[in-house]
């Protein structure tokens, strides 16, 4: 680029340099000119000098002669003065000193012409006065006859003296012609005396020297300009076409260089292909096998010799593949498409072994096809890996769906009974008058519940391991998670001697979209800890408004302890399953360590993010943060944000009685749990010991609410729920009663048409959140069948 940019520059002097030799060129050619035409008037008048200084008498020429030529000299220089008023051309090339010095040389001529004139017309009369003395002389002498008298006549025209200077006899001064002759005389050194002639001659000699050498000077000057221009040029041409061999010598080295790194990369090209781990094969534009490399032979047992020249399906055994299949392959190489596949083929032995192969249309630079490159790679390992990984992965799916049901049967085997001990220690609890009974029925319900927490705490991991795990998100109010937060640890703190603090920037009008309860879950796991082991101090909970590294809208909790600190070591492994504090933790403080690893793994599935900072001897900080939406809907009825439990404690005992309720269920303690928990709310209870015996209680009889077991002989509740809605068509509130906490056993209650599943065991404030949620649909239905039965007696009287 820099050199072509020279280049071009070379040029524009180049062509420059030319005008402006042409235009010297041009105008030397009329200096020249001038030099020349000056020549000629100049030659004119030193002739005329010439011709004057020499005139004598006896010449042919006339005066008229020299005067004409004298007179065009001038004329001649006038012209060459007007004509650079009348050529354009001289006027431009021609430059004003050079006008000026033509202007003085006319002027000149016409002095020197004038000077001229003058000396010939001296030069006339002195030839003329001279010839007349020699005549006189001429006449004196044959006319005076004294020899004296001709001698002093002689001496007077000889030495020019004057007549009374000489002693003439009488005869020869009364002679009229010697009279005449002193006047001659006089007349000849007057002429004489005249410095005319040299002066002239002086002024002739100078001015036209001066002009010539003016002329020939501004033409050498142009001469000389002429030549440095035209070196100049030539330098320029030569250094022009310097660049033009360097850049194509650069261009021939630089075509060398690349054909060599060509050469090179084409052999080491080869070498790689040669030696390459994958067997590779190249194809001509008509398909037909031209090379193969070394792992080619070694892969199929196959020499050159032995597959040169053959199409390309014999070459990849293709004779197992359907012949549409294989027509589609060929056409789309055809079209410059590259293919890959994987197939089986076999060695020269009979090894049977598994190909990867692609293949790659090679083009020309029109676009045609120059021949074919394929690549063959032995997967047969990959594909023994892939099977057994599938074999393995089958095994571990069914260890999983044995894992699983494992653990829903344990579940629900280990729920069935514990519904009966909790439920049993419930009814048992309100009707103990003895406070030491009580305190012991007390600690019965604590440890039941605290079961409950460490099953639910195993399942819950579980599900998250499998990734069954779902959120269900809805809107709620942020105070509705802080409140039972506070009802639950504001009286465990008290009464462990701590402070319980609790400071809530979030506005409390916030409508928020999330899942409430598994939100509640992991604070209610991170302040169980922070009780469990701090002894004395305080617990201190943050809540606030933030945003997350995206710009998301999110809620930052804080929960802050003074108690026994976690160690440094121990800090990054904090959150992984089974991991605690300390290794005797679990002995001194109980628990399965697996609550940090769930709440972990639950704020990851939220898109959250969770930290931690502690320091041994003076506490924890856990900083949890929680992208949550908020929604501009309308707001939430207070008890809309509630749980089914925090409703049942925040509300007054329901007024609501006489209910009757069909209750579905073949365990005869859970059956019995659930009508004490019914009759003493006041209802009214029937009990049917499988599904089918519930539809046929329901043909006969109508009830306000129906609770429904799962797991049940002859038919279960999820049938029979189906068969409620879908054959009998009757809209009676249905809960689903199951010790299966699966999501998708939940929802295939919902899906049979249940309107709300209670998880056993059953918790009595659970099940009266239940009616209080479902009251107004129950005394709607009641006030419906009341009117119905009203008018059927009606009718029959």
């Amino acid at each position: 680029m820099k050199n072509q940019l020279l280049r071009y520059s070379l040029i524009a002097i180049i062509t420059c340099t030319l005008i402006i030799i042409y235009l010297m060129l041009t105008r030397n050619h009329p200096v020249k000119q001038y030099q020349r035409a000056y020549l000629t008037p100049s030659h004119n008048i030193i002739q005329s000098r010439e011709n004057i200084y020499h005139f004598n008498h006896q010449d042919s020429k006339t005066y008229d002669e020299y005067a004409s030529l004298l007179v065009d000299s001038e004329l001649q220089a006038s012209f060459l003065y007007n004509r650079r008023t009348a050529s354009w051309l001289d006027f431009f090339l021609i430059s004003d000193s050079q006008v000026f010095v033509s202007q003085n040389t006319y002027s000149n001529i016409v002095v020197i012409v004038t000077d001229l004139e003058s000396l010939l017309k001296l030069k006339v009369f002195k030839e003329y006065t001279i010839h007349t003395i020699f005549l006189l002389e001429k006449q004196l002498t044959n006319n005076i006859q004294n020899v004296e008298d001709k001698y002093l006549t002689s001496q007077l025209t000889l030495h020019r003296t004057l007549a009374k200077e000489i002693a003439l006899s009488d005869t020869a001064i009364n002679d009229s012609d010697f009279t005449s002759l002193p006047n001659y005389i006089k007349l000849r050194k007057r002429i004489e005396s005249k410095p005319k002639e040299q002066s002239i001659d002086s002024t002739v000699k100078q001015t036209l020297t001066k002009q010539n050498a003016y002329w020939i000077t501004q033409s050498e000057a142009i001469k000389t300009q002429l030549f440095i221009t035209t070196l100049f040029l030539l330098c320029c041409i030569a250094l022009y076409f310097y660049i033009r061999l360097s850049d194509k010598l650069i261009k021939t080295l630089t075509i060398k260089r690349k054909l060599i790194r060509s050469e090179k990369e084409k052999a080491k090209l080869a070498l790689v292909a040669e030696y390459a781990h994958d067997a590779i094969f190249i194809l001509d534009k008509q398909g037909r096998l031209t090379w193969i490399n070394q792992s080619y032979s070694a892969l199929s047992g196959n020499t050159l010799e032995d597959i040169e020249g053959k199409d390309l399906p014999s070459i990849l055994q293709l004779d197992k593949i359907k012949h549409a299949n294989i027509i589609i392959l060929l056409q789309s190489l055809e079209t410059g498409t590259s293919i890959s596949f994987e197939l089986t083929n076999h060695h020269k032995d009979g090894t049977l072994f598994w190909i990867d192969v692609s293949i790659t249309p090679i083009l020309e630079p029109n676009g045609n096809i120059m021949h074919y490159i394929a690549v063959e790679r032995d997967i047969t390992k990959k594909k023994e890996l892939e099977d057994k990984l599938i074999k393995a992965a089958n095994k571990a799916d069914v260890s999983n769906r044995a894992k699983s049901t494992f653990l829903a049967t344990m579940s629900h085997e280990l729920r069935t009974p514990l519904n009966g001990i909790l439920g049993m220690a419930q009814i048992i609890e309100s009707n103990i008058k003895d406070k030491e009974q009580h305190k012991q029925i007390k600690m019965l319900l604590e440890s039941g519940d605290h079961l409950l927490f460490l099953l639910n705490e195993i399942l819950d991991f579980s599900k998250i391991e499998q990734n069954k795990l779902e959120l269900n998100h809805a809107s709620f109010y942020f105070v509705d998670i802080i409140e039972p937060i506070t009802n639950t640890y504001l009286s465990v703190c008290e009464n462990k001697g701590l402070q319980f603090i609790i400071d809530n920037k979030i506005n409390n009008e916030t409508v928020f979209i999330g899942d409430k309860p598994r939100i509640r879950q992991i604070i209610f796991n991170l302040i169980s800890n922070a009780v469990k082991f701090t002894h004395e101090g305080s617990i201190t909970l943050n809540f606030s408004h933030t945003l997350t590294g995206k710009g998301e809208q999110a809620v930052q909790i804080k929960i802050k302890d003074t108690g026994v600190g976690i160690r440094e070591n121990r800090l990054k492994h904090i959150f992984e399953p089974y991991i605690q504090a300390e290794a005797s933790t679990t002995r001194q403080y109980g628990g399965t360590g697996l609550g940090l690893a769930i709440v972990k793994q639950l704020t990851d599935i939220m898109r959250g993010y969770i930290s931690v900072s502690s320091s041994e001897g003076k506490g924890s900080c856990f900083t949890l943060v929680l992208p949550l939406d908020i929604t501009k809907s309308k707001q939430l009825k207070d008890n809309d944000a509630l749980l089914p439990s925090e409703q049942s404690k925040s509300t007054n005992p329901i007024p609501m009685a006489n209910l009757s309720i069909l209750i579905a269920e073949d365990n005869k303690i859970n059956a019995l749990v659930a009508q004490m928990f019914c009759q003493r709310l006041g209802h009214k209870t029937i009990i049917a010991e499988n599904g089918k015996v519930a539809i046929d209680k329901l043909k006969e009889t109508h009830f306000d609410l129906i609770i429904m077991d799962n797991h049940m002989p002859v038919m279960d509740g999820i049938l029979a729920t189906k068969i409620i809605r879908e054959k009998l068509k009757i809209s009676t509130i249905i809960f689903a009663y199951t010790a299966n906490v699966f999501q998708k056993a939940h929802d295939n209650f919902l899906k049979a048409g249940a309107n709300y599943v209670l998880t056993k065991p059953l918790q009595e404030n659970d099940f009266i959140g239940a009616i209080k949620q479902y009251q107004d649909a129950i005394i709607q239905q009641k006030r419906t069948s009341y009117s119905a039965q009203k008018k059927i007696v009606i009718s029959s009287n």
